[in-house]
């Protein structure tokens, strides 16, 4: 089956009774762990989205769009294509869909995809609709931690702050070593959700085990929160990396 053989569309996977009916090859695009059981979903190899909860339940769009994207750019164009001839030859059928869980005008992995193969020249579409991708595009940019400001700290200030606080080794962890201060030993709530505010505020985005942390870097050390709480109340603690040289 050739490239300009395959007719590809995006859906939800609320869609997926018509599709079948329609003859289309079924290929969740968020993995299979988060999705409804259904005979013959296939999966995008790779594109497993189960780490990103943690940010689609913040609304945190932008992180998971970074994510997203670098694993497309990882996987690459041509084996990604691959994977859906080798598909469409299984099943004896050029349609494709690609599927996601976000509705009509909702943010959703599977318009990632479809932006990153109509890059490449591949026509995409979406399944009985039509998509505004502007919206989209807005929605890959938005960052829910500029959203919520900060509280005019200076990164000096931050920085000698963090720097007494009480440190733990995390010893449970030692192929990740890192340390990591208590909320409950910080001994001034305000200052630390304050402080926790800055670094989500400032941080520079870096991925590590399939996750997006904003990282606060300040002389040999840079400091992170887990990205689980978009109103910094239940965050309990800050974590410490010592920076390479």
């Amino acid at each position: 089956m050739k490239v300009t053989d395959l007719q590809i569309v995006t859906a939800n996977f609320e869609q997926i009774k018509d599709l079948k009916e329609e003859g289309f090859i079924l290929v969740s695009v968020v993995g299979l762990a988060t999705v409804p059981k259904q005979e013959g979903l296939e999966m995008l190899r790779g594109f497993s989205t189960y780490q990103m909860r943690y940010h689609l339940k913040a609304k945190d769009y932008i992180s998971c769009y970074l994510l997203y994207t670098q694993k497309l750019e990882k996987k690459g164009f041509e084996k990604i294509l691959q994977q859906l001839q080798e598909l469409s030859q299984k099943y004896n059928s050029s349609k494709i869909a690609l599927l996601g869980s976000g509705k009509s005008g909702e943010f959703c992995f599977r318009y990632i995809v479809s932006d990153f193969f109509q890059n490449n020249e591949i026509p995409v579409s979406e399944y009985k609709d039509e998509v505004n991708m502007e919206v989209q595009r807005s929605f890959w940019q938005h960052d829910p931690y500029k959203e919520a400001g900060h509280h005019n700290l200076s990164d000096d200030f931050v920085g000698k702050v963090l720097e007494d606080c009480k440190w733990i080794f995390a010893s449970t962890m030692a192929d990740n070593p890192h340390h990591y201060t208590l909320r409950k030993d910080f001994g001034n709530e305000a200052l630390f959700l304050s402080i926790v505010k800055h670094i989500r505020y400032f941080g520079i985005f870096e991925e590590f085990g399939g996750m997006m942390f904003r990282c606060f870097f300040w002389r040999n050390f840079k400091y992170f929160t887990h990205p689980t709480d978009l109103l910094d109340i239940n965050t309990d603690l800050i974590n410490k990396v010592a920076i390479s040289v």
